[in-house]
């Protein structure tokens, strides 16, 4: 067969002049050797297809999932070359690697039928009631393409009643991207922000980076220091000792002088902390001299 095939591929060489190849449905083939190359971008596609066949059949599964009061039967394998979560459950010496059953915990039941599926299709469907607990859920057995994904819905899903519970996804999983994109967001739309209570439960270290911000949008340094004060009240016994920490981020010398005295140093909440005397007595020296001072970072 060999000898066949050789003396027809010279025979064929001989018919034709220069070197040929083409392309057609991933197949590639050099004619100038006598050797193809054959790449079957196609393939990927049917095996997936061929495993989630084999799942839903319950065929050559070999493990089940638990979680609540649900079961999913699925291939060790295929979990673990899609998750690293469950690569490190399966392939190290735990006792998961020789259970039939694993109970799951830390998600539900409809959110993990989502991350089976994925995981067996590649496809997941994302709204804004389940994105969530879908990110969350990507987040803990590490499926970060899927996380990329909640991430992109989120960017595109920004308004001003839910940006800042975005952002706080955002920073309890890491997603700088997302994070400095609704920074920016509330950056420039921070009077429509403020109109919204979910504004105060932002934590002090957010709250001052977008303060500190020269692209900060807004009417006047008065409106940034009442949300200050707005903010520390919402919480008044645990925030008081973190004033300091968001005030030094408000322009203090760009205030009216009058409402300086009767606003800010006839506030309660300032008066009864020292720790910010220093800022108050800076802007102080600006209104009287009519030259800035420096001012803290």
């Amino acid at each position: 067969m060999a000898d066949v095939v050789e003396n027809s591929t010279d025979q064929s060489s001989s018919s034709q002049t220069g070197t040929h190849s083409w392309d057609v449905e991933g197949l590639t083939e050099g004619s100038s050797d006598g050797r193809m190359t054959f790449d079957d971008t196609g393939f990927s596609s049917v095996l997936q297809g061929g495993l989630e066949g084999l799942r839903l059949e319950g065929s050559l599964t070999d493990v089940v999932l638990c979680v609540e009061d649900r079961e999913f039967s699925c291939h060790r394998v295929v979990l673990a070359a899609a998750s690293s979560y469950f690569r490190a459950m399966f392939c190290n010496d735990l006792k998961e690697k020789h259970e039939e059953k694993i109970v799951i915990k830390g998600v539900d039941a409809d959110t993990m039928q989502m991350l089976v599926d994925y995981t067996y299709t590649s496809k997941v469907y994302i709204t804004r009631q389940n994105v969530q607990r879908i990110l969350e859920a990507a987040s803990l057995f590490q499926f970060p393409r899927m996380v990329d994904a909640c991430a992109s819905f989120l960017m595109e899903a920004l308004h001003p009643d839910n940006c800042v519970g975005i952002l706080r996804l955002a920073d309890t999983h890491a997603l700088d991207n997302l994070r400095r994109r609704v920074e920016n967001y509330i950056i420039q739309n921070f009077p429509q922000v403020l109109t919204h209570e979910e504004f105060l439960e932002l934590p002090a270290e957010i709250l001052s980076d977008i303060l500190r911000s020269d692209e900060l949008y807004v009417t006047d340094e008065e409106q940034v220091f009442e949300t200050v004060t707005r903010w520390v009240r919402h919480r008044e016994p645990e925030r008081r000792l973190q004033l300091f920490q968001v005030l030094k981020h408000v322009r203090l010398p760009l205030l009216d002088p009058w409402y300086f005295v009767e606003q800010v140093e006839g506030d309660e909440i300032v008066r009864q902390n020292p720790e910010v005397f220093h800022l108050l007595q800076e802007a102080r020296m600006y209104h009287l001299s009519g030259n800035e001072v420096s001012l803290l970072d």
